[in-house]
């Protein structure tokens, strides 16, 4: 089993992409290709990522964010429009959340891209829900 599944929810215009086990950044830096090559995919959509309850992120480093950074900049430009896009991560883990926060204030950098940290995908969907999205 990998580290991660990709998730697309077209009515609710997001793919989440949940993280599980070891090397939450270079399984973030797979799933996210999976995220573009899903033919569920719109480059309008949002992206969540769940951390996992088994997700250990004891391996993320600082060159891991800054070259996740890299990657993620480059990424948005082929397959996302504009600054308008949304981001969310869902972390209920207190001690994962302060490398969250780490990886938020990175990936800000790169991006622009506001991302928000929440303790359910509900709270994240909710967050991120434009008008008319189904809630199925």
């Amino acid at each position: 089993m990998t580290g991660y599944r990709v998730e697309i929810r077209p009515g609710q215009h997001c793919a989440i992409v949940w993280l599980n086990g070891p090397k939450a950044v270079e399984n973030l830096i797979v799933s996210t290709g999976d995220v573009a090559a899903h033919p569920d995919w719109s480059p309008d959509f949002d992206i969540i990522v769940a951390v996992g309850a088994d997700s250990d992120l004891n391996d993320v480093t600082l060159e891991k964010l800054i070259a996740y950074q890299s990657f993620i900049a480059e990424w948005s430009d082929k397959h996302r429009y504009g600054p308008d896009s949304q981001a969310a991560i869902v972390c209920d883990d207190a001690l994962k959340r302060s490398i969250v926060e780490l990886w938020l204030a990175v990936n800000r950098l790169a991006t622009g891209v506001e991302d928000g940290i929440f303790p359910r995908v509900e709270d994240a969907i909710a967050r991120l829900a434009r008008p008319g999205d189904a809630w199925a």
